[in-house]
């Protein structure tokens, strides 16, 4: 302070000598006087902050203010001792007053100032070195607990998207990423002083997952596979082997834990539950007759609920009815859809099997009755004209059916034969129903005969309109409308004149005439 003092005694000796002889050129001409300040003006502790005096303020001409023109020296000297340039860069950790002498070289003026600069505490975030995350469960990025303690700090963590909470001291870690995540702290204002740090997490570790609980049938196993390679970590199960992958045949809860170098540890538990397959044990009713109903009864065991039984006829149900022999199967179903199945073959008894001849057109009258006989032993007959023999000589058009009885159990079947009285030589023979739908079989409508000299045929449907009409009697109905169009299921009327020929072949007899019904059936 002495050289100070010396300074200033001269600069007011100088300054009276030039008041003596015109303008001091010591005074400020500017819009002011030097000043010191610092940017930001509000100094971060452990930033660098800038020092600055601004001597142009004490001159109106610029160029008189050019630092070439000046000596600077900034004080305290134990702190800044030895800075001689207008301006520096310093950080600063503790709220200090500091000042400057500025000597201006050209007119030996002496300018200064001093500034008190107030330091902001610094936030030392403190984030711990680069760190492995085994579970990200409830993983957080922890800044220093002295940081977190701080009161009005405003916290921003990057990548934002990757965390839960990025505007607090302390985010979750949402997926498992390696992963640079960086952190800014601003202190409040006035100070506003931004801190960061930065921490690399390594949190891309697998897991291990044994998947649900499952539940198998009997007889079957599942593959547990825990995901981990036991070249790369140690591997422990509940079973005691140290492999990938177990198979598993029984019930039971089943443990794996994995142990990467690294020091994380990772388990997983599930549960396999094995059931017992559904028994099943069918019975068959009493024996019947074939035709005849015998019931199948499922009876089914099992150590879980029942969801239903299925059988081989496309049944369902506990119980069905059959009317024949055959192997018939049962599949019983659990809700843990475990199946169990079993088979049987229910006794029928026998029956006769009537042997009659196909449908019979005759001529009564020249060729006469004709004898059945549908003979087979150990059996009794019964007809439908009344007769209980073996034969039966049948004289009159019509149906007749025969019942024959298994006298070793009372089975029975029938059979019916129909006798069609035909004389072709005065006579037409007409069916009495037709099926037009191609198979060759009864697919046209119209008479039969022989030693027909004329004929004409005309067929109406229920309202008397005619759909059909022919001359010859070879020319048949096919089941068509005068448009073509298929005449619909039904019943249709028809009358027919003829004229047969005389024994000669040549001369025509008195004409005959039908009138009757046929069906169409489609």
């Amino acid at each position: 302070m002495r050289g100070l003092r010396w300074i200033l005694t001269c600069w007011l000796a100088f300054c009276w000598a030039w008041n003596s002889f015109g303008q001091d050129p010591c005074v400020s001409t500017g819009n002011g006087l030097p000043y010191v300040s610092t940017n930001p003006n509000y100094v971060c502790e452990a930033l660098d902050a800038f020092v600055y005096i601004n001597v142009a303020q004490g001159y109106a001409n610029p160029s008189d203010a050019a630092p070439e023109n000046f000596n600077f020296s900034w004080y305290p000297f134990d702190l800044l001792g030895g800075t001689d340039t207008q301006s520096f860069e310093m950080v600063f950790d503790s709220t200090v007053t500091i000042w400057c002498v500025a000597q201006d070289l050209q007119n030996n003026c002496i300018w200064t100032d001093t500034i008190t600069v107030q330091v902001e505490t610094a936030v030392e975030i403190g984030l711990s070195n680069d760190t492995l995350v085994c579970d990200l469960n409830g993983f957080t990025l922890q800044p220093s607990a002295e940081a977190q303690a701080m009161s009005g700090i405003s916290w921003n963590w990057e990548p934002s998207l990757l965390l839960l909470d990025a505007q607090t001291a302390t985010p979750q870690l949402l997926i498992d990423a390696d992963q640079w995540y960086h952190v800014t702290a601003t202190t409040p204002a006035p100070g506003n002083c931004t801190y960061e740090d930065s921490i690399f997490v390594t949190a891309n570790v697998a897991q291990v997952e044994l998947g649900p609980d499952q539940q198998l049938c009997e007889g079957e196993t599942v593959d547990l596979n825990c995901g981990i390679n036991p070249s790369v970590e140690d591997i422990e199960w509940s079973t005691g082997d140290s492999i990938q992958t177990i198979t598993v045949d029984t019930s039971g809860v089943y443990w794996v834990t994995a142990s990467n170098p690294a020091g994380c540890v990772r388990t997983d538990t599930v549960t396999i539950d094995i059931f017992d397959n559904p028994v099943i044990a069918l019975q068959a009713g009493s024996a019947a007759c074939e035709g005849q109903p015998v019931e199948l009864t499922a009876n089914v065991t099992a150590d879980t609920t029942v969801a239903g039984v299925g059988w081989s006829t496309g049944e369902g149900g506990t119980t069905i009815t059959v009317t024949g022999p055959g192997l018939y199967e049962a599949i019983a179903v659990t809700v843990t859809g475990c199946t169990g199945s079993a088979s049987v073959s229910p006794e029928f008894l026998p029956s006769p099997e009537p042997d009659l001849a196909a449908d019979t057109t005759l001529c009564l009258e020249e060729e006469g009755p004709i004898w059945v006989d549908v003979s087979q032993p150990d059996v009794s007959y019964q007809w439908s004209s009344g007769g209980d023999q073996p034969g039966a000589l049948l004289s009159e058009a019509g149906i007749y059916t025969v019942t024959l009885t298994l006298l070793a159990n009372g089975c029975q079947d029938s059979a019916s034969i129909e006798l069609i009285d035909f004389c072709p030589q005065d006579s037409v023979f007409f069916p009495n129903a037709f099926t037009p739908d191609g198979d060759l079989v009864n697919d046209r409508f119209g008479g039969f005969a022989e030693s027909i000299g004329t004929f004409q045929l005309a067929v109406f449907n229920r309202w008397g309109v005619e759909v059909f009409r022919s001359e010859e009697l070879d020319a048949h109905w096919n089941g068509r409308l005068p448009n073509g169009e298929p005449a619909p299921s039904g019943m249709y009327g028809y009358r027919a004149v003829w004229r047969p020929l005389a024994e000669d072949g040549v001369t025509n007899l008195q004409f005959r005439e039908k009138v009757g019904t046929v069906t169409l059936i489609r």
